[in-house]
């Protein structure tokens, strides 16, 4: 591993830092100001910052290096890097944001094409909708039926007559209802929890840089795949309620083929094993000789005393006689 010190850069004070990690609701956020606290106050190697915090040696060399490069906007955004192409500060967006928290906050429910109108009437022009649900993402809000591919459970493709029913279903999938994350319900016995999802959150990795922003609910996806391995059901026989199951079979061979699962399996282990008070990692392992099968025989036929052929016997015997 090495004897290498992992320092934090000095875009804030301790005491800030620390207020930020007492305030944030976000465990993933949480975790990372709770690296640059200890990087900044205690600096040591990555490894034993990774045990304090319950997290992975990898993640805490990600958010040291963000942090440097990009300061406290690469702490408070999800994904690589800062923003490059904000409309808003943080701040702003907050502000913006705060009438339809307190709506959600008293059970009520707004669309994403009213966000929408007020993010526009702010900066003066019109945005696309990924921008938005960036935006709504970075916030902790997330919506309540993902947008899915209407023709995902028909064979043929909708012909004149059903055009307009297909553009009208459209059209109201597009208006996408959002709550606060605190208050996301339960569809099916095996959705995430929000505790849960808290968790995985930080451990899913960050969309590609270039080409099309990433715009699917990523708790949903999650959602999806957990529903298939519960009911067992066809990808194509995935409710409409979740995101298209193309999107989601592609995400799980990609991280099947990349390794996020096994890094998830193992960050999650590491996390359960500090908890308890043991080392993130076992340093021995122990087998147990009467467990392990010695022969793929059965019965005695293992103990049968070895036969020598004939011509061994022809040999070994013209030997001794020479």
């Amino acid at each position: 591993m090495g004897n290498r010190i992992t320092r934090a850069a000095s875009h804030l004070p301790a005491d800030e830092v620390q207020r930020r990690i007492q305030e944030e609701e976000r465990l993933w956020r949480r975790q990372r100001w709770e690296i640059i606290y200890q990087a900044l106050t205690a600096p040591r190697q990555a490894e034993d910052i990774a045990k304090t915090v319950g997290v992975s040696v990898a993640t805490v060399h990600r958010v040291i290096s963000t942090y440097k490069q990009g300061g406290v906007a690469a702490i408070e955004t999800s994904g690589k890097g800062g923003r490059r192409h904000q409309y808003l500060t943080l701040e702003q967006e907050r502000t913006l944001l705060q009438p339809f928290l307190v709506r959600a906050a008293r059970g009520e429910m707004t669309t994403a094409e009213e966000i929408k109108l007020a993010f526009e009437a702010q900066i003066g022009h019109v945005v696309n909708k990924s921008t938005l649900y960036r935006l709504l993402a970075r916030h902790g809000l997330q919506h309540l039926g993902a947008a899915s591919n209407l023709a995902q459970g028909q064979v043929n493709q909708p012909g004149p007559k059903d055009a307009g029913l297909v553009r009208e279903r459209r059209e109201q999938q597009s208006s996408r209802r959002f709550v606060s994350r605190g208050q996301a319900p339960r569809r099916y016995p095996s959705d995430l929890s929000d505790q849960e999802w808290a968790i995985l959150e930080a451990l899913i990795p960050p969309a590609k840089p270039g080409g099309r922003p990433r715009s699917v609910d990523m708790r949903e996806v999650l959602n999806a795949l957990l529903y298939v391995d519960r009911t067992g059901c066809q990808w194509r026989a995935l409710p409409l309620d979740f995101p298209p199951w193309s999107t989601v079979w592609t995400y799980f061979r990609t991280w099947r083929t990349d390794g996020t699962w096994q890094r998830i399996h193992q960050s999650l282990r590491e996390q359960v094993r500090v908890k308890q008070g043991r080392e993130a990692t076992p340093s021995a392992a122990i087998i147990d000789s009467q467990s392990v099968k010695t022969s793929q025989k059965g019965g005695g036929a293992a103990m049968t005393e070895a036969k020598r052929s004939k011509a061994a016997s022809g040999i070994s015997s013209s030997t001794r006689m020479g």
